[in-house]
């Protein structure tokens, strides 16, 4: 869930993993309405993590087994606006998504859970670390930053489940 920054009606927005909904919360009046819906960005996304700008005008979700980031203009809370569908490739897995500090950069994780053989989950994604420029109307993959960590570590691939940075 994530509150849009400085919104007087104290709303804001969750992500429905299972039905690929996004929905508007109206926390004084305890209700939710689907505003937006992921299928039609990508079949069965599987909506995850979210990351709002500070002035709640830009909304980023990572679709977790569709391979992409949605970035939406949310200006309109009612009534988000898709401005871009940044495509990460084939069982890229983007989870855990981060802006830096200036909201210039966005900065995607590809790895949410395996439990190997004794599990049920196995979301594993490419072990990679995506960097994206960000505008008000463009998210675009910065392909000077590469980050692979099937082959950054010597023991083996890492799975890069979140990120931190300055």
């Amino acid at each position: 869930m994530k509150l849009i920054p400085g919104n007087k009606d104290g709303l804001g927005y969750t992500a429905g993993m299972t039905d690929d909904q996004l929905y508007l919360l109206d926390t004084q009046h305890g209700t939710a309405q689907a505003v937006f819906d992921f299928g039609s960005v990508a079949k069965e996304g599987w909506p995850q993590l979210m990351r709002m700008t500070s002035d709640g005008k830009q909304l980023f979700i990572s679709l977790n087994t569709a391979g992409k980031v949605v970035m939406l203009d949310t200006t309109k809370p009612s009534q988000p606006r898709l401005v871009k569908v940044l495509d990460l490739g084939e069982k890229s897995g983007p989870h855990y998504i981060a802006l830096t500090k200036d909201e210039k950069r966005l900065v995607i994780s590809d790895y949410f859970l395996n439990e190997d053989e004794f599990g049920k989950v196995h979301a594993e994604g490419d072990h990679k670390i995506h960097v994206a420029r960000v505008t008000r109307n463009d998210l675009e993959l910065d392909t000077r930053f590469q980050l692979d960590l099937n082959k950054a570590v010597g023991t083996g691939p890492a799975r890069p489940h979140g990120v931190a940075f300055k």
